[in-house]
């Protein structure tokens, strides 16, 4: 704020009241200032302004309701309203009566543009004037004085100061006033608050597969602008975004109020929970912190595989698989897959298993935690073997697991002992050809078959076919090592009657499928 330059200058404004008012007299002080008496003559009609827009007072009188008044105005403090602060203006009646309360009033105006401080105002009245009262009331009065501090005029505004009294003597009541203020050379100085808030949000909950989406907001808070705002993410063990382990973000200069948004996403690498704090700083040394606290989840499956050790070949069997969630959340779109084993059929799937010309599938959708998920298959072989299953599950979210099991399938060894003497009977000296067929009628090979075979007493082995070991009356083949099904062995052994009698012929088979040995006679008469 500019004001105009400034010397407390004090003006008297001079009014003398009487039958006419003619100016200011001389005056001498005593406690109160007291006018030599004027004798005037009423004018007989208004007098034009004195001294108009000229340095110094000027005067106007005029008539209101039938009285007569006189204004006087001043400008303070060069007398010149061009080159002053304020105007005042003092209006007074023309005469009143002895004792007749009356009224005077002061308008003081600030002539500039600006607000105009320490305004005083201060009256000074003749000793014959006795105040009633005052509209304001004077910050001060004593002998004939009265000051009023009316501190700040706002620009052009207009303060009225009412003055009531009376006279009990004729003559003159004179009122002298005059202002003073103090031109302010004003600067403002704004003080201002450097202040920054960073706000960080993530979600609470995620599962480890989805990645983490992170806000930072960065904002001007306070009443100063900032400069050279940053804000750093050091993102915590376990946690980065796009390979990197910390973020750095340049914001700028921020304006009060205004802010910045940086968003990224971060995946995690493992399970559990992750504390975030990130930091805003500026030039001007004030920063912030935030934190967000986010909780990665996992489903855990796991696969097991229940099969019987052995089956028979053409006997259906079940094979069971298991599914169990160990996570800390749903595994959402778990499937399980088995692969079918070359050499055997599907005749059917439980719970909806879908069945493919090389596997078997199972939609379990989403496995809660700790849950479990039971199904199963039936197979069956024509083939004898090992035949293993490879179960794999896996999630929208879990990682794939497997496991194994495994069924061996064996065939019935049926082993079939046929055997025959030609010729019965058969004469002392002479021979007759025992036949021997051991067949396997099962379905699966046996292995390690052998026979033997005890000649009666009433005759004596000549020969035998197949690498047959004679020893006395005991006739030895070797063991054939498979013997796959359907499949046959024959042996022939030639013997001679030695003496006359019913004879009785052994035969004993034996095999690694055999829990015991097949035995069999066969009845030879020699005469």
């Amino acid at each position: 704020m500019k004001s105009k330059p400034n010397t407390n200058i004090i003006v008297l404004s001079c009014a003398i009241i009487s039958l006419v008012l003619a100016g200011c007299a001389q005056q001498q002080q005593r406690g109160r200032y007291q006018t030599t008496p004027a004798v005037t003559k009423t004018p007989e009609k208004t007098p034009q302004p004195t001294n108009p827009g000229g340095y110094g007072p000027s005067y106007t009188s005029f008539e209101e309701n039938g009285s007569r008044w006189t204004r006087g105005s001043m400008a303070f403090p060069t007398g010149l309203r061009e080159s002053s602060g304020l105007l005042i203006e003092k209006t007074v009646p023309a005469e009143v009566l002895v004792g007749q309360k009356f009224d005077y009033a002061y308008k003081i105006i600030n002539l500039t543009d600006y607000p105009i401080h320490m305004v005083t105002l201060t009256d000074r009245v003749s000793h014959n004037f006795t105040s009633a009262e005052a509209d304001p009331n004077p910050a001060d009065s004593r002998d004939g004085v009265a000051t009023w501090q009316l501190g700040t005029l706002g620009p052009k505004e207009t303060r009225i100061i009412h003055v009531k009294g009376s006279s009990a003597e004729e003559g003159s009541v004179t009122t002298c006033g005059w202002a003073t203020y103090s031109p302010l050379l004003c600067e403002d100085v704004r003080v201002v608050k450097a202040n920054l808030q960073l706000i960080k949000t993530a979600p609470a909950e995620v599962v480890i597969c989805d990645p983490i989406p992170m806000t930072l907001t960065v904002k001007n808070t306070g009443s100063s602008g900032l400069t050279a705002v940053k804000v750093s993410d050091p993102l915590p063990d376990g946690l980065s975004s796009d390979g990197k382990s910390s973020l750095a973000f340049d914001a700028g200069n921020l304006a009060p109020g205004e802010s910045r948004e940086f968003k990224f996403a971060a995946a995690a690498s493992k399970p559990g929970g992750y504390v975030n704090k990130a930091q805003a700083t500026s030039a001007q040394g004030v920063q912030a912190e935030a934190s967000s606290t986010t909780v990665v989840r996992e489903p855990v499956l796991t696969v097991a595989c229940a099969s019987p050790d052995e089956r028979y070949m053409g006997r259906p069997f079940d094979v069971a698989f298991t599914v169990v969630n160990k996570g800390d959340v749903a595994a959402a779109g778990t499937v399980l897959e088995v692969p079918i084993p070359n050499g055997l059929t599907v005749k059917s799937a439980s719970n909806g298993g879908q069945v493919s010309a090389n596997k078997i599938s199972w939609d379990l959708g989403s496995v809660a935690p700790e849950a479990t998920q039971k199904v199963s298959a039936n197979f069956v072989s024509a083939n004898a073997g090992n035949f293993q299953f490879s179960p794999a599950a896996k999630g929208s979210c879990a990682k794939p697991v497997a496991s194994s099991c495994q069924t061996r399938i064996v065939g019935v060894a049926a082993i079939l002992l046929e055997k025959a003497d030609d010729p019965d009977p058969v004469g002392i000296g002479e021979t007759t050809t025992y036949t021997v067929k051991v067949t396997n009628q099962g379905s699966a090979e046996d292995n390690n078959v052998r026979m033997v075979v005890t000649i009666a007493a009433e005759l004596t082995p000549v020969s035998a076919t197949g690498d047959g070991v004679i020893s006395g009356q005991t006739v030895t083949f070797p063991a054939v090592a498979h013997l796959a099904a359907k499949d046959a062995v024959t042996y022939k052994i030639v013997a001679k009657g030695v003496k006359p009698g019913d004879g009785r012929t052994r035969f004993e088979l034996n095999s690694d499928m055999l829990k015991g040995a097949v035995l069999a006679e066969e009845s030879t008469h020699v005469y």
